[in-house]
């Protein structure tokens, strides 16, 4: 019985520790997209806006919007919420129909660094 409370609680210990790990190791991922990925809107969005999972780090964070031939569509840079740290935003000029992709690199407060792409069609 001994034996077994043992593993018990060392068991219980491995599951703590690595719990904490995940924590402490976290990645921002996108949670939501505006537009969201693969959406066809009717009008153009005056900007792109993505919200994380985790805090970032303004300074290293950001997110391109290019068109179908790859020129770049943002109206200024991409900014962080100071407001909310897991908001990030770029404004776009005016949009003519087509498909646009967007280009993120998150790197959340903790230093950890993470990236995608996604696109969007506006008809």
């Amino acid at each position: 019985m001994q034996r077994f409370r043992s593993s018990l609680t060392s068991a219980a210990l491995f599951l703590s520790l690595m719990g904490s790990a995940s924590l402490a190791f976290a990645h921002a991922h996108p949670k939501t997209m505006t537009p969201a990925k693969d959406a066809v809107v009717d009008a153009a969005p005056a900007d792109v806006a993505i919200t994380y999972t985790e805090g970032l780090t303004a300074r290293f964070s950001k997110i391109d919007v290019t068109d179908h031939a790859g020129q770049p569509v943002a109206a200024g840079p991409s900014t962080v919420d100071p407001k909310d740290s897991t908001r990030m935003s770029v404004p776009l000029k005016p949009l003519q129909p087509g498909a646009y992709t967007v280009h993120w690199v998150a790197v959340a407060d903790d230093g950890h660094r993470t990236q995608g792409d996604y696109g969007f069609t506006v008809k």
